[in-house]
């Protein structure tokens, strides 16, 4: 097996002609950047040019503190290569052997011969050296970033946004944010795309560096360049990626009748495996958003059973929901009764938040039992309830600005239709009404639990609890 050197200081210019990158403070003190072109897109020549760059180099270092960069031109003229017009020569077999490698690695990178004459003749002088001024680290920029962030973004976006972030510094390293250029983040890109990841998704990471890096600018610590340099680099803009997309589709009704059937109680015989897809049911809310409720975020307002969204995915998400009198039947509030009896802090106790949230498990264990029932349709997902309650309820004539508080979107022209506006009493009773014509043609008794408090679990759960509190005392 053939092992590829990495070679330090080498990278591509935006026209694909391999550089060395070198950086040094002047006598003022100030960090400066030099690139000297290799004039070759072959990845094998560039390799062992650098080689013979980073060696004389790092001679000249260890005898000044002002090393100079060293001539390679005689290195980079020793052969001549045109392709196109059949020009192939070398100054000896040492010549003509690096010449030949030059030849195979284009071949196995491009699957062809094109001339390569442009490439071996691009500009060979340095570029100018660019005052560089010093700036803070990534990590800390990350850090105040994600830390402001945290107040209008949901906990998972901010994991989603660190873990894309130390994806950035593990391939490219901690250092002043100043020293990163669009070439970065044009590597970054490409390595992500080279392991599989998809356009949507890429596009997200992009925009999640984009954010950070406009961020840095508005607050004066990334000042290389007056704009991001993730701008130009997302794959495709979102009206062509909204034609693209694969929307996510309502469930029907043969449908809702086969995942809530007799057998739905013995599969889903958890609190969160059991009430989360039932709430999404009624309430059209995102799984996340269910799955992290707090015990106090069930209350009665104004003699309305209601639910509060709270950690939703914007700030525009969070919204007041009254319980819907299908999920009073189904002793819904008794359950929410039973775990604020228990003293915990969140309404499914015993989940543990994580990089996929609090109900990555219920989200499993449904997409298994669509499986199971034959519902491979991709676009029929647990996220599918939400679609199918915003369908049924415009289906019923509801008030628009009532099915947008329900599901928690932002109303026509940006404005957001905020909780607050339903906290009195005929504006949360209104929306009551709202919620009240949604309905499905199911058996309800069919798979209503026999304990829908979930007693005997809980119970032993913080049993359990109980026992590694005092292990651990």
């Amino acid at each position: 097996m053939s092992r590829v050197i990495k070679v330090p200081r080498l990278k591509t210019n935006r026209h694909g002609v391999f550089c060395v990158r070198v950086y040094w403070r002047d006598d003022a003190g100030k960090l400066r950047e030099s690139l000297h072109s290799l004039g070759t897109k072959s990845a094998t020549v560039a390799r062992i040019l650098a080689l013979k760059f980073n060696e004389a180099f790092e001679r000249q270092r260890a005898m000044t503190e002002k090393p100079t960069f060293p001539n390679l031109d005689n290195l980079l003229n020793k052969y001549k290569l045109d392709m196109g017009r059949g020009i192939m020569e070398a100054n000896g077999p040492d010549d003509h052997a690096l010449m030949m490698q030059a030849i195979e690695a284009y071949k196995a990178m491009h699957g062809g011969l094109p001339s390569l004459q442009d490439a071996m003749n691009m500009g060979r002088p340095s570029q100018p050296p660019r005052i560089l001024a010093k700036s803070i680290s990534f990590s800390q920029a990350m850090a105040a970033y994600l830390e402001e962030k945290k107040r209008d973004n949901a906990p998972q976006t901010i994991v989603e946004k660190g873990r894309t972030f130390k994806d950035f510094t593990d391939l490219f390293g901690d250092l002043d944010l100043n020293l990163y250029t669009k070439a970065e983040l044009v590597q970054w890109k490409t390595h992500d795309l080279k392991r599989g990841i998809g356009t949507n998704r890429m596009n997200k990471r992009l925009g999640q560096m984009n954010d950070l890096f406009k961020w840095c600018i508005a607050h004066g610590h990334y000042t290389a360049y007056p704009t991001s340099p993730i701008e130009g680099l997302f794959i495709s803009t979102k009206g062509k990626l909204a034609a693209k997309a694969e929307h996510y589709e309502p469930f029907t009704n043969d449908e809702l009748t086969a995942i809530f059937s007799k057998d739905y109680p013995a599969k889903f015989n958890k609190p969160d495996l059991y009430w989360l897809p039932v709430l999404a049911l009624f309430t059209g809310a995102r799984r996340e958003e269910l799955a992290s409720l707090h015990v106090s975020n069930v209350k009665t307002v104004d003699g309305v059973p209601c639910i509060q969204i709270e950690g939703g995915k914007t700030a525009d998400a969070r919204r007041l929901l009254p319980v819907h009198p299908q999920l009073v039947a189904m002793d819904f509030m008794e359950y929410a009764k039973h775990v604020q009896s228990m003293g915990v802090e969140f309404l499914f106790p015993y989940l543990v938040d994580g990089a996929n949230g609090r109900g990555k498990n219920a989200g499993r264990q449904f997409a298994n039992w669509l499986e199971k029932l034959k519902i491979i349709d991709s676009r029929k997902v647990f996220h599918s309830f939400r679609h199918t309650v915003t369908t049924r309820l415009h289906a019923t004539g509801a008030n628009p600005a009532h099915v947008m508080q329900i599901t928690g979107h932002k109303g026509e022209m940006g404005q957001t239709v905020h909780f607050g506006t339903y906290t009195h009493d005929v504006g949360l009773k209104a929306l009551a009404d709202t919620l009240e014509k949604l309905s499905y043609p199911l058996e309800f008794g069919l798979f209503k639990s026999k304990d829908p408090t979930f007693s005997a679990f809980l119970n032993r759960w913080k049993m359990q609890e109980q026992r590694k509190k005092r292990a651990n005392d």
